[in-house]
């Protein structure tokens, strides 16, 4: 998927990672049906689908993530889009007819500052999406991070890394529930193939004793997604 020069040139400060349960066996019939029907209309009104992916070793799951430009941005689009438009008037009640559920959605936003379309491109080789729920201890994990993983990271050669929190504005359209978890941190981590994510994986399981027992003690929850472009 190739994004043109106006969507790389927009800023995203809000990130839906939005994960779907499709009925058996339909996930390359959702996959076409998505990009043949909506990817384009989509974006033709400012909601910019950033990458599509299947869950390594599990069936029936379509990741995909939709980038907006701010909150405002957002709202206006799921608007024009699922209430206005006749594209979800005319295709949307076959995309329902394939999932089983389409709520598993989190809402999100650049820890620091907006990233671009262009950063966001991933759509080859594997997607790591880290989820980091830290009952009361969010900002000691974001310093942890800082000054220390992420330094261990890249001594591995891993910098292709992003850090994402829950956006707490309120979800102002309530048609479609969100995550909004402030004890929320998200990791987007993109590597080149499987190859190379099981082997950093196995490096970065050799993490020095202190560093791992400092992620221990202040992340009360650790799970993660590993995607795989469709």
């Amino acid at each position: 998927m190739k994004h043109t020069q106006q969507e790389n040139d927009k800023e995203i400060t809000v990130l839906e990672l939005r994960n779907y349960l499709l009925k058996p066996n339909k996930l390359n019939d959702f996959e076409e049906y998505f990009n043949n029907h909506f990817v384009t209309p989509m974006a033709e009104l400012e909601g910019f689908t950033l990458g599509q992916f299947k869950i390594n070793n599990v069936n029936d799951r379509f990741v995909w993530l939709r980038g907006f430009e701010d909150m405002k941005t957002r709202v206006n689009f799921l608007n024009d889009f699922y209430i206005n438009s006749t594209t979800w008037k005319n295709f949307g009640q076959g995309a329902n007819a394939m999932m089983i559920n389409s709520d598993h959605v989190h809402l999100l936003k650049p820890l620091e500052k907006s990233t671009t379309l262009d950063f966001l491109d991933i759509n080859e080789g594997i997607v790591l999406i880290d989820f980091y729920i830290c009952n009361s201890t969010l900002n000691k994990v974001i310093d942890l991070f800082k000054t220390t993983y992420i330094p261990f990271l890249k001594s591995l050669n891993i910098s292709d890394l992003s850090l994402w929190v829950s956006e707490m504005q309120e979800n102002d359209f309530p048609r479609l529930p969100v995550f909004q978890d402030k004890n929320l941190l998200v990791t987007i981590t993109k590597y080149k193939d499987l190859a190379e994510y099981e082997k950093k994986q196995k490096l970065i399981a050799e993490m020095n004793i202190e560093l791992k027992i400092a992620l221990q003690e202040l992340v009360t929850i650790h799970s993660n997604l590993v995607l795989e472009k469709i």
